[in-house]
């Protein structure tokens, strides 16, 4: 067995964790080569101090991300379809890129002068809607009471955010996603984020890629800055970055608008491969990405992927996430996390659009996240959330059996499953609705406005028995 030249990172994060950078590291930087036999998990034990658990944890978090594999009756070996620009020390990767930033021009440079629910129905599968019944309001109350105390909060504040919820979010950011170094900026949810983004970077004509299965209120704001949107196809790695290389050479693009933790609608994670092939990309076409990561933290399968926003040596990433999927669904707060240089401008197409967001909600929030509730709060509705896609996959695997064509893949996180009912989902929806069951159908996430066979089945915003018995009265509504 080769000598292990690669040490494991030290820091707070648990010991799997931090075993399994270290894997990555080595691999980055050639230690470890595509297609490599890895060292057994009784080597990495004895050799790290690790028991055969804490490795075998790690193995499993390299296997779920796409760096690794382990075959039947093989050991785990690295993979061997990994982009070969990423696979050099790290140092070199980021001095490679730091000398051959591309420059890009504003699409309008900024001076300062100065899909609703219906609301009658017996089940719904709302997609991506938390659930407001888990927040827990009576201790919330508390904070924003607090809040009040600060009379500041009732004037008018800085248009970026309220500075403690500036802190706590890059402090979150750092901790929980691996993102820093960054200006954040606090929007109203995520969609005014990538509607202000799409003003400042897309000019009229300009082409936009995006996913070919999207998040219509996305893209219709990506089309309002008068973009012409390219669908790139998406299978069950995510954004297929074959198909985007052929369009990056047939036609100049803007922008790549991608969500690459839980694809949208469909679920689907980014694959390691394609996500290093995806910023590999826009670094040799000059493109920028916009990451949309609208429900980080419900992962369930293993800690979430790493945002593209965490590796980022060129500048390429505009990062725009949410807390509103935690928090309630009215409390529209959202972020941006730019590179510097985007952070200016951006601040100053939020003051002309709104001014401001309130201050009161967002002061409640930071003295939350301070306190330590907000995470609290997150562990409990994420499990939540896991109980309620298991007794989703429960009921479907029942309903299965009398309609065998349905087919679906349990998603490794998010909010909702992506269903094959075998049948024209359109159709099926309106008959649905007759019965008083809201469900989506694919033709409403699809660029090409044709009809698909799937719908996409939100699970958090109902409690097991609720969605239970909707799923009843939707299987109903299957053709025989």
């Amino acid at each position: 067995m080769k000598e292990l030249l690669f040490t494991i990172p030290k820091g707070r994060q648990p010991k799997y964790q931090r075993l399994a950078e270290g894997l990555r590291t080595a691999i980055r930087e050639g230690h470890l080569k595509a297609g490599e036999v890895l060292p057994s998990s009784r080597v990495l034990s004895k050799r790290f101090k690790f028991d055969r658990h804490t490795v075998m944890n790690a193995l499993s978090e390299l296997i779920a991300e796409g760096w690794i594999e382990s075959k039947e009756k093989v050991r785990y070996r690295v993979v061997e379809t990994l982009p070969s620009t990423f696979l050099q020390p790290r140092a070199t990767v980021m001095r490679d890129f730091q000398n051959r930033i591309p420059k890009f021009e504003l699409a309008r440079p900024v001076k300062i002068g100065d899909y609703n629910q219906p609301t009658k129905f017996r089940f719904a599968f709302p997609s991506g809607f938390p659930d407001p019944r888990l927040f827990p309001t009576g201790e919330f109350k508390s904070f924003l009471y607090d809040a009040l105390q600060s009379r500041d909060v009732l004037l008018y504040g800085d248009p970026i955010g309220e500075q403690s919820l500036l802190e706590q979010i890059s402090i979150y950011l750092r901790r929980v996603r691996n993102v820093s170094d960054r200006s954040i900026i606090v929007t109203n949810g995520s969609q005014e984020a990538i509607f202000l983004l799409a003003q400042l970077l897309v000019k009229p004509g300009d082409s936009v890629a995006v996913e070919g299965l999207g998040y219509p209120p996305a893209l219709e704001a990506i089309r309002f800055a008068g973009a012409r949107v390219v669908p790139v196809a998406v299978d069950t790695e995510g954004l297929v970055t074959d198909h985007l290389e052929k369009l990056l050479k047939q036609k100049k693009v803007r922008l790549i608008y991608v969500t690459p933790l839980h694809q949208y609608p469909t679920t689907v994670t980014l694959s390691a491969q394609r996500r290093l092939r995806l910023y590999e990309l826009a670094y040799k076409y000059g493109v920028l990405i916009l990451e949309d990561d609208y429900d980080h933290e419900f992962h369930y399968a293993s800690q979430p992927v790493a945002p593209l926003a965490s590796f980022d040596p060129g500048g390429l990433v505009i990062y725009v996430s949410t807390f509103s999927k935690i928090l309630f669904p009215s409390a529209r707060i959202g972020f941006v996390a730019v590179p510097t240089a985007f952070g200016r401008e951006l601040a100053k197409l939020k003051r002309i659009s709104s001014r401001q967001n309130e201050h009161l909600l967002q002061k409640a929030l930071s003295l939350w996240m301070t306190s330590g509730g907000f995470e609290r709060h997150l562990r409990r509705v994420r499990r939540a959330y896991e109980l309620r896609l298991q007794s989703m996959v429960k009921t479907l695997e029942q309903i299965k059996v009398e309609h065998p064509r349905i087919s679906w893949r349990t998603p490794d996180g998010g909010m909702a499953i992506w269903l094959d009912t075998g049948e024209d989902s359109s159709k099926l929806a309106a008959r649905a609705k007759e019965e008083k069951i809201i469900v989506y159908p694919e033709q409403n996430y699809l660029l090409s406005g044709k009809t698909g066979t799937h719908l996409r089945l939100g699970f958090s915003g109902q409690t097991p028995s609720e969605n239970t018995a909707g799923l009843k009265a939707l299987s109903s509504v299957l053709r025989k």
